[in-house]
């Protein structure tokens, strides 16, 4: 099940960032032709906003978030443990108060109209929550998957000792 919710969330990643281009591509090409696409620039802002939460949460979910490790890795083994647990305890709870306050953000600024693309502002700030909460999901995988202290360790970096 998660191949494909993982490959589902790659393409619509891909997706919507080809989208975002050829609005950009459209827009400045019709603008440049004297027939303004109204509402262009709003339209690729929301699209590569889309994009940017489900490419953080694809880039969280490969471990690639950024950490400074110089001090852990030379901690022991139980230290290391409590050290990425904290971290990972302070993550979950950063997401989920953006969970818990940005969906009650996006339903109050659904009415709020977006330039002139006539486009509702709430999708954009739904963005918010729902990557937050796919994030969420994600670090809870790698947990389970690798273990506490190689749960934020990126997955290019693990090297596997064979005998």
């Amino acid at each position: 099940m998660w191949y494909w919710y993982d490959r589902l969330e790659a393409w619509l990643a891909v997706a919507l960032l080809g989208a975002t281009s050829l609005t950009l591509l459209v827009s400045s090409t019709a603008r440049a032709i004297g027939q303004p696409f109204a509402g262009g620039a709003e339209l690729a802002q929301l699209l590569f906003i889309w994009t940017a939460v489900l490419g953080a949460d694809i880039t969280l979910r490969c471990g690639g978030q950024v950490r400074i490790d110089a001090l852990a890795v030379r901690l022991p083994l139980p230290l290391q443990r409590l050290v990425t647990g904290l971290c990972l305890v302070l993550m979950l709870g950063f997401l989920a108060l953006l969970v818990r306050y940005g969906f009650p953000l996006a339903l109050s600024n659904w009415q709020r109209p977006m330039g002139v693309a006539g486009l509702s502002y709430g999708y954009i700030t739904l963005a918010l929550p729902v990557g937050a909460s796919l994030m969420i999901v994600s670090l809870l995988r790698r947990v389970a998957a690798k273990g506490i202290v190689l749960s934020l360790v990126p997955d290019d970096e693990m090297v596997e000792e064979t005998l």
